[in-house]
C-alpha cells in the first residue's frame, strides 16, 4: 500500500507497478506472486521458517527509507480507524 500512495504525494499520480505483466521487448512475463500478501506475514513466515528479516524497506538503498517509513506510519494510524482499509486500497 506504501507503493501505490507515494507517487501521488510526490508526482500527483497514483499508480504502481501491476501483480503481473509482460515485458514485451524481451518477451517475459513478470509475476509478482507476493503483490498482495502484508509485510507482518511475510515476516511471521520467515521467522517462523528460520529466515532472515530484513529490517529496511529499501535494502538496496544507502540511506534510511524515510519517505515509506513515513507514509507507513500514516497508514497505520489509519488502518486503527479503518481497520479493512488495506482491502479497500487493494
Amino acid at each position: 500500500a506504501e507503493t501505490l500512495l507515494m507517487p501521488p504525494f510526490h508526482n500527483g499520480q497514483l499508480r504502481t507497478m501491476k501483480a503481473h505483466y509482460r515485458a514485451r521487448e524481451h518477451n517475459v512475463r513478470i509475476v509478482r506472486p507476493l503483490n498482495y500478501a502484508r509485510e507482518a506475514m511475510t515476516r511471521e513466515y520467515a521467522e517462523a521458517a528460520g529466515l532472515p528479516v530484513i529490517t529496511d524497506n529499501c535494502p538496496g538503498c544507502f540511506e534510511a527509507p524515510k519517505e515509506r517509513a513515513r507514509v507507513k506510519m500514516v497508514l497505520a494510524s489509519q488502518e486503527q480507524l479503518f481497520p479493512d482499509l488495506y482491502g479497500k486500497l487493494l
